[in-house]
């Protein structure tokens, strides 16, 4: 493995003229690292760019964020949704260089991601100037890969291709949809002959005639006076003494008996809490291993694990092509072997898409 001053060369992610981009580690803290050996000039610092770390006349050393992985990882399987996220978070990058005069055309290698945030490396080297518009849909085009027909953002991906749109139309959200037409409510049918129309919702209610009904003549009985104005309350009251004398049992003390059967119910609760049987483990996440070609074989062990797993680093996970399963979802520190080539380190991001080890 190369080493660079304090720093770990672990596999090279882009090369260029000029210019080869590392992942690489440092030695002192372990943290991860990006190296951009044969950097010149001065790197320029922002919202959305790897801040700097080391600056050396070889080459220049990066922040690389806890569990971001490059955007290249996503080749071909980006989710359509995540990506229209990204690419708006590039557009947003670019116009912030453009505005400092400085000429970006963004690579899947050189871009970090972690959910939905994104980072950019490498902005001012004159080994990345270009157009930024033509990169930035031709970079969309190959993450969606089969999805960019179905791709929301595509007609304006390939309009600022074409030079027909701006970055800044990326950045405007979609037109919200016309309200739908309302319909005319359908006129009600007449009511059958004999019954009355009854009143709508918003109608008030229709007073029915009340007719008076007479009284009938006569004078009325006066009440009588001994009739009480009210029911009369008759109240059964019990007793408080009962008429007979009351015997209470007399408290027998815990004999022999009663401290055996409490021993046996002591011991067979402890049985029964030893014998019994252990809670599955919850469910993991397991992620595809694939070889291209697929008749190669590559062995996978583990490395590294995030905080909370219960795996046990330096164990062999797999030997690919297969699955392999993870229980906690995070970024995971891969040592890749395949026969007669040397071992590449690898950070896996579960859960993910599949995972292609290419054999050359």
């Amino acid at each position: 493995m190369e080493v660079l001053g304090n720093y770990w060369l672990r596999r090279v992610l882009a090369r260029m003229p000029g210019l080869a981009v590392y992942e690489g580690q440092d030695t002192r803290t372990g943290m991860p690292v990006m190296v951009l050996k044969g950097a010149k000039g001065v790197p320029l610092e922002g919202e959305g760019l790897l801040p700097l770390l080391e600056r050396t006349p070889e080459a220049w050393v990066l922040e690389w964020p806890l569990g971001a992985v490059p955007l290249s990882h996503y080749l071909g399987v980006a989710d359509p949704e995540r990506l229209g996220q990204w690419v708006r978070e590039l557009a947003a990058s670019l116009l912030a260089l453009r505005a400092q005069g400085v000429r970006y055309a963004p690579r899947a290698e050189l871009c970090l991601v972690k959910g939905k945030r994104l980072w950019l490396a490498g902005a001012g080297l004159a080994a990345l100037e270009g157009e930024a518009e033509e990169a930035l849909a031709a970079l969309a085009r190959a993450l969606a890969g089969e999805g960019w027909g179905g791709f929301p953002l595509r007609e304006a991906l390939e309009a600022l291709e074409a030079g027909e749109a701006s970055l800044e139309s990326l950045l405007a959200g979609p037109a919200p949809p016309p309200p739908p037409a309302q319909e005319a409510p359908a006129p009600e049918p007449p009511p059958p002959q004999g019954l009355e129309a009854l009143p709508s919702p918003g109608e008030g209610r229709k007073a029915l005639p009340v007719e008076p009904v007479p009284e009938a003549e006569g004078p009325r009985e006066p009440p009588s006076e001994g009739q009480p104005s009210r029911p009369r309350v008759i109240r059964i009251e019990e007793r408080e003494d009962p008429p007979f004398p009351v015997v209470e049992p007399r408290r027998r003390t815990p004999g022999r008996r009663a401290l055996l059967a409490l021993f046996l119910g002591a011991l067979f609760l402890g049985a029964a809490l030893l014998l019994r049987p252990s809670p599955e483990p919850a469910q993991g996440y397991v992620m595809e291993f694939r070889t291209d070609p697929p008749t190669e074989q590559a062995e996978v062990i583990l490395l590294e694990v995030p905080e909370g797993s219960a795996m046990v680093p330096g164990q062999v996970l797999l030997t690919a092509p297969g699955r392999a399963e993870f229980d906690r979802q995070g970024v995971y520190r891969l040592r890749i072997r395949v026969a007669g080539r040397e071992p590449v380190d690898y950070l896996l991001e579960v859960p993910g898409p599949p995972l292609t080890i290419r054999v050359r």
